[in-house]
């Protein structure tokens, strides 16, 4: 079955550019993975828009006026979107519709430039990090309070990306760092908008970055690129990366915690699909994928059970812990005192958590 082209008219739509061109990241509401706007748009959206959107990238100038096609105009307007330092333009935003159709806003989106050494990866000259207005309004940021006019840059990592997401955006920027293939890499990830306010929420972010060489600084790669808010987590797309997975970072953490098992498990299909190494240490069923509680024994399963059901319901957090004893591979019973944190949440209700079980050292 032949493709469906995209007719944009009505709808923003946004440019990126690659090594090899631009690709086209969103029409209206709808995200695409850097897909070749030449194949998917219909031909009155290539004519009409995607050649002003080209134009603007090869200019760094606006566009905003009448075109026509075939025997209708229509009213235009395309935009360069450009690097903080006004050196590159990485991308271009625009719409079309008939003249005097109401349009809606325009996406907000915010760029930044990173400058960072080949080799170590550490920040390069005094303007190594930069951010524009509209990338401080995406992270709810007064650009007045912060006082290096680089931006929060030593805080992104730390405060500003959601915790559930660091490990893997670190990672991935690393890799890329490393590889410096100057390949353009899509990302997407959870952030702390207002972060140090008295209301700080979370926003799911997607960002658009390549490298660039920087004359000023050949030791350097200058990193460019821009961020958008979207209502959920888009492709990643990291050609040529090969990162230490974020799964790699909790095996390390869970061969630190000697004293500990850890069991992931769904609470929805009442299964256990994680276990770390410590568990079978512990004489607890090697490669275990059942329900947890079910393994406790029959005076301590209601108890154990209610336990599972505050936690994902939030009611309780892993600083409440409950001694529960579970059968051995020798059909022996051991106690463990039980902690449960919550891995992510949808309206208040967790699906999945993390146990962490403790021995007593009390057996029968």
């Amino acid at each position: 079955m032949s493709k469906q082209e995209i007719d944009a008219k009505g709808r923003w739509v946004v440019l990126d550019t690659t090594q090899e061109g631009v690709s086209l990241l969103v029409v209206g509401t709808e995200n695409h993975p850097g897909i070749s706007p030449r194949n998917w748009l219909d031909a009155r959206t290539r004519t009409v828009l995607l050649d002003k959107l080209r134009a603007a990238i090869a200019s760094a100038e606006a566009f905003d006026g009448i075109v026509r096609y075939a025997s209708a105009e229509f009213a235009v307007v395309a935009k360069p979107i450009v690097s903080p330092d006004g050196k590159q333009v990485v991308g271009a935003y625009g719409i079309f519709d008939h003249p005097g159709h109401p349009i809606p806003d325009a996406p907000v989106i915010g760029t930044w430039q990173w400058r960072v050494c080949k080799q170590t990866g550490k920040n390069v000259g005094d303007d190594s990090s930069l951010w524009d207005a509209n990338l401080f309004k995406i992270y709810g940021i007064d650009p007045a309070t912060v006082e290096s006019k680089r931006g929060p840059a030593g805080e992104w990592l730390a405060k500003l990306v959601s915790t559930k997401d660091r490990d893997t955006i670190k990672l991935v920027i690393d890799s890329g760092i490393s590889v410096n293939n100057r390949s353009r890499h899509l990302l997407s990830y959870e952030i702390v908008y207002g972060y140090g306010s008295p209301n700080p929420r979370k926003k799911q972010i997607a960002m658009s970055a390549r490298a660039y060489d920087d004359s000023d600084y050949p030791e350097a790669i200058m990193l460019r690129g821009f961020s958008r808010e979207v209502d959920s987590p888009t492709k990643l797309v990291t050609p040529g990366l090969s990162p230490v997975t974020a799964g790699l970072v909790t095996e390390a953490l869970f061969a630190l915690a000697a004293d500990r098992a850890f069991a992931a498990v769904d609470m929805q299909q009442e299964v256990t699909f994680r276990t770390s190494n410590r568990w079978a240490d512990f004489g607890l069923i090697p490669d275990f994928e059942g329900n947890l509680a079910a393994l406790a024994h029959p005076d301590d399963k209601f108890t154990f059970e209610h336990h599972l059901a505050a936690a994902a319901a939030g009611r309780i957090g892993p600083e409440s812990s409950a001694t529960v004893r579970l059968r051995t591979t020798n059909e022996t019973w051991q106690e463990f005192a039980i902690s449960i944190a919550p891995i992510g949440s949808t309206d208040g209700q967790s699906r999945y958590l993390m146990t962490s079980l403790v021995p007593t050292n009390q057996g029968a």
